[in-house]
């Protein structure tokens, strides 16, 4: 029998409660092992060297070093690492720079444990996750824009769908389209943005200040 794959977690934020809890939201998980954690971000590259992780959970505003410079320097010491920001703000500079700064995911602090577990797994299998509070702002912004770039109403609700991991077969059923006019949509919203990604979409807004 194949042994399962355990995904291992450090968690640095300056609030112990916050880490407590992230703590108690995934004991008993069989998919996912706190390899450690502090309340210190610039120990954190010395820590993760002793403890080995595959995504590192971060706040933003911390004493002594930010979520944004402490993502910049674990990428670069630790290239496979993946950093999934958690915050209590989701102000679009701060998500912009965590965006530049190398970051796979984003979720907000009063997020619950099935948003937790499911950013998690998206992550951990090589996808993204942001919270829909700051993507939907984003993407809905594109509507507002009145040249030949905006997304239709239309594209907006399949790069949603996109996000959320939804096969072709799948959007066409839950949006009673074809399977080929769902290709077709995709491939005119990443030609539209010239990107090939959500997190693309979501740099492609903020370089155009749509939001």
């Amino acid at each position: 029998m194949e042994k399962r794959k355990v995904t291992r977690v450090f968690i640095v934020d300056d609030h112990q409660l916050v880490i407590d809890g992230i703590r108690s939201l995934l004991s008993g998980s069989e998919d996912f092992q706190i390899s450690g954690s502090t309340r210190n971000p610039e120990s954190v590259p010395e820590l993760l060297t002793e403890n080995p992780s595959d995504i590192l959970l971060t706040d933003i505003s911390m004493p002594g070093m930010s979520g944004i410079e402490l993502t910049r320097i674990v990428k670069k010491k630790f290239p496979l690492l993946k950093v999934i920001t958690i915050s209590m703000h989701g102000e679009n500079q701060i998500v912009k720079e965590m965006l530049d700064s190398g970051i796979s995911g984003y979720i907000l602090k009063n997020t619950g444990k099935h948003e937790l577990i499911d950013a998690l797994n998206k992550v951990s299998a090589g996808g993204t996750f942001f919270d829909e509070a700051v993507t939907c702002g984003i993407l809905n912004s594109f509507n507002s824009r009145n040249d030949e770039k905006g997304l239709t109403i239309r594209e907006i609700e399949i790069v949603k769908l996109i996000e959320k991991e939804y096969s072709n077969r799948e959007i066409s059923e839950k949006l009673f389209i074809s399977e080929r006019t769902v290709e077709t949509h995709r491939k005119n919203i990443f030609r539209k943005t010239n990107t090939q990604s959500v997190v693309g979409l979501l740099k492609y807004a903020y370089s155009l200040k749509l939001i």
